[in-house]
């Protein structure tokens, strides 16, 4: 069984019935929403499909929600189309939305314009070109190419080192945020997090409408690296979005940046996705290339519960080749054990909670059990047993199809919803979706806060037949 969880992106080469009913075949285990493109007509539309063909396969998978968060873009450009930037050339940038042309763009993101001071870099188009600020007049920012190219219109704009004030959380996110929730999506990653202030926010959001879900947060600003305790505090989970935190610090710095980020999530008992250019040869090419197949090795190797894919499903040409080859490589990286990191102790409910866990996984090692059966309500025992890294699958048994689908994200855990508790009843369950084979040995947990419940915080080993 395959431990490290695969996302893939829904996108125009993906969301046909029969395409997802593929990359559901092929291994794929939650669907990204990326709500930075596309109308909620047809978010709405992709979310059916997916739960449609979900339903068809018999499988529990999440839906996630990608909003888009404070991006920096240039505007549209006017009729002379893609500016030809030539290094030494002066570039103005001015705040607003008009139509940019020769020598002068606008971005409606008038903070830039206020925050960039002369000698900050400005990298645009994904880091393709790059500009000096020197000055600033009449509102706008006035650059000097260093590095040249061409560049088209509503591209991304990048500042490493400027500082900028601007939550999370913008007034389409909001909107966004609600729409999903209102459809029923099981998780919901925030972008440019830089305090434990825009999750706090989020939640509040969410509060007001009357729905929550799980919040991921991506981590791909410095701020949010300088303030990751309190980011785990707040989220449930954590993302290193590594392309623009490739753009934001020294290229360099990221794989250490995220080998920290994945050890400060598993401490805290989180969950952590590595994301971006994972395999992004598969785009065009039906085979990675070797530096992609080890990079996502080594996230595996690192510990990470997932591995998304953005472009290879979204747009790419090979979609669910992308998902049978990065399947692969897990499957092939996790015959070698990760580093064990062991959550603290402040990161769950209880001690006695945290007690039955560790001697549920203890069991399952020493006794050489084939699974776990864990009865869980909202999914946090099936949480910290996926952050102990049990060597045997994790079968959590839940009544709530959202939990089961927050649950579809966890290193090693297989959610089941069901309204069975009891163990007799539950492997009989596995045996008929031929989840185990007969005579396997399964430990079975139940934690519950309530001391007093004689049906609560149980833990045994059976063998079933």
């Amino acid at each position: 069984m395959r431990c490290t969880k695969i996302i893939a992106t829904v996108g125009p080469a993906s969301r046909q019935p029969e395409a997802l009913s593929a990359l559901l075949a092929a291994g794929v285990d939650v669907f990204r929403l990326n709500f930075s493109h596309g109308t909620h007509a047809a978010h709405a539309e992709a979310y059916q499909a997916i739960r449609a063909a979900a339903t068809s396969a018999g499988r529990h998978v999440a839906i996630m929600q990608d909003l888009s968060g404070p991006k920096i873009r240039t505007g549209p450009l006017g009729p002379g189309g893609p500016l030809a930037l030539i290094e030494g050339a002066e570039l103005r940038i001015g705040a607003g939305d008009r139509a940019g042309e020769a020598g002068r763009v606008f971005t409606p993101y008038g903070e830039l314009v206020e925050s960039a001071q002369p000698g900050d870099r400005l990298l645009l188009d994904d880091g393709r070109i790059e500009l000096r600020v020197t000055g600033r007049e009449a509102g706008e920012l006035v650059t000097v190419v260093v590095n040249g190219g061409t560049l088209g219109g509503q591209k991304g704009i990048n500042a490493p080192g400027v500082r900028l004030p601007a939550s999370a959380i913008t007034p389409k996110d909001e909107a966004d945020m609600r729409f999903g929730l209102e459809l029923g999506v099981d998780l919901v990653a925030l972008s440019f997090v830089q305090t434990g202030e825009d999750l706090r926010r989020a939640r509040a959001i969410a509060d007001g409408g009357g729905h929550r879900a799980p919040l991921i947060a991506k981590i791909e600003r410095p701020a949010a690296v300088d303030n990751l305790p309190e980011i785990l505090r707040e989220a449930q989970g954590v993302m290193v979005a590594r392309g623009d935190l490739g753009l934001e610090m020294p290229l360099e710095r990221v794989p250490g940046v995220q080998k920290a980020i994945i050890r400060q999530a598993r401490a805290a008992g989180r969950p952590v996705i590595v994301a971006t250019q994972v395999l992004e040869s598969m785009r065009v090419e039906p085979r990675p290339t070797r530096a992609e197949v080890s990079d996502a090795a080594n996230a595996v190797n690192e510990g990470t519960d997932a591995i998304m894919l953005a472009g290879e499903t979204a747009v790419g040409a090979f979609p669910v080749r992308a998902v049978q080859t990065l399947d692969r490589i897990i499957r092939e990286a996790e015959r070698l054990p990760s580093e064990r990191i062991v959550p603290a102790i402040g990161t769950v409910d209880s001690r006695h909670g945290r007690a039955l866990c560790e001697a549920a996984v203890t069991l399952a090692a020493t006794g050489e059990a084939d699974a776990i059966v864990a009865v869980t309500r909202a999914g946090k025992t099936a949480r910290l047993l996926a952050a102990l890294r049990p060597p045997a699958p994790v079968f959590a048994a839940t009544s709530s199809p959202a939990v089961a689908g927050w649950l579809s994200l966890l290193w090693g855990v297989t959610p089941i919803v069901t309204e069975v508790r009891d163990a007799d009843g539950l492997g009989r369950r596995l045996l008929e979706g031929r989840l185990i084979r007969p005579e396997s040995t399964v430990v079975f947990i139940n934690v519950s806060p309530d001391l007093a419940r004689t049906d609560g915080n149980f833990l045994n080993v059976r063998k079933i037949v």
